[in-house]
């Protein structure tokens, strides 16, 4: 399994108000999040009413040369704290999962964001094929991309009080 985290502190910044951004997408507030990357989130199918099952579609750039773009429903909806989303292909969940964590500590905002790709025991096999494409500059790509796009997110959300 290939795993990949970015952990930042957003200062002024609360769990609750990135857990509702994030768990309601629409593509014009993402947008206008970070218009030159954030080009589509939003909800395809409805699951329950915590969002336990929410299929959304999910599209953005990672700087001028990448481009992230799939399907995925919720797994795991731990208001206000974490939102794992899975990722599918043709209707067909994948081992690739993106993971959010939200922790408040005083006035600071512990955000964790990461990736897991691939297959634990002997599916492991097919890792090196998961890394030709997430290799060294998608890696790099997405970590850049990350620590920038939190500030912005808490800026968004101050702005649109």
């Amino acid at each position: 399994m290939i795993k990949h985290k970015v952990e930042i502190i957003v200062k002024n910044a609360l769990a609750e108000q990135f857990y509702e951004f994030m768990i309601n997408p629409n593509d014009k507030k993402y947008n206008e999040w970070w218009a030159e990357e954030h080009l589509q989130f939003h909800i395809t199918k409805k699951g329950d009413e915590n969002h336990l099952g929410d299929c959304v579609y999910f599209d953005e750039y990672l700087g001028a040369k990448r481009r992230l773009k799939f399907h995925a429903f919720i797994t795991v909806a731990d208001k206000p704290e974490k939102i794992v989303w899975q990722m599918k292909m043709a209707g067909i969940k994948m081992p690739f999962y993106v993971i959010l964590g939200l922790k408040n500590k005083e006035d600071e905002l512990y955000v964790s964001h990461e990736l897991k790709l691939g297959y634990t025991g002997i599916g492991s096999i097919f890792d090196p094929f998961i890394r030709l494409y997430f290799n060294k500059s998608f890696r790099k790509a997405l970590e850049n991309h990350c620590n920038i796009e939190w500030y912005k997110l808490a800026d968004y959300l101050g702005a649109s009080e």
